[in-house]
Parts: C-alpha cells; sequence; structure tokens
C-alpha cells in the first residue's frame, strides 16, 4: 500500500493534467501561494499536502469526499455536475 503523502502527490498531478493546468493555476483555483503548493505537489515534493488543502482540491475540482487519497484509478470524472 502506498503512502498517503505519495497517494495525495500523484492525485493532484492526476487533477493538473484532467484540468490541463499548472501548479500557478491550482495555486491560485485553490487560494494558495503558489511555492507552497510547488513544495506539496512539485516535481520534487519536500512537503506533506495537508488534509485541509486535499479536502479544498477535491471541492474545487468536483471529486468525491476522500478521493485524494484514493489510489484507485476511477478514470477521468466528465461528469460536470459533480
Amino acid at each position: 500500500m502506498k503512502d498517503k503523502k505519495i497517494i495525495r502527490q500523484q492525485q493532484a498531478q492526476v487533477l493538473m493534467r484532467e484540468n490541463a493546468i499548472g501548479i500557478m493555476e491550482l495555486a491560485t483555483c485553490i487560494g494558495q501561494d503558489e511555492v507552497k503548493l510547488a513544495a506539496m505537489v512539485g516535481d520534487k515534493p519536500t512537503r506533506a499536502l495537508t488534509d485541509s488543502i486535499a479536502r479544498v482540491m477535491e471541492q474545487t475540482f468536483s471529486k468525491p469526499a476522500g478521493w485524494m487519497d484514493s489510489s484507485e484509478d476511477g478514470g477521468i470524472n466528465f461528469d460536470l455536475f459533480g
């Protein structure tokens, strides 16, 4: 089983790919500092993605609660109404 830190980083990368955005745009969408967020989800993360930021990411991108902590591949969600 993967570490929660790694799963969250991978899920954040999935969100960015699905929405064709980078860290700067992700930070703007969720109201976080770009440098702080890059340390959590960038190519070489040095910090863990916090619970509160993970929940905000789920809500912002219409993902179910706990999605950021799940390593199951549910595919891309095309449900526009979340």
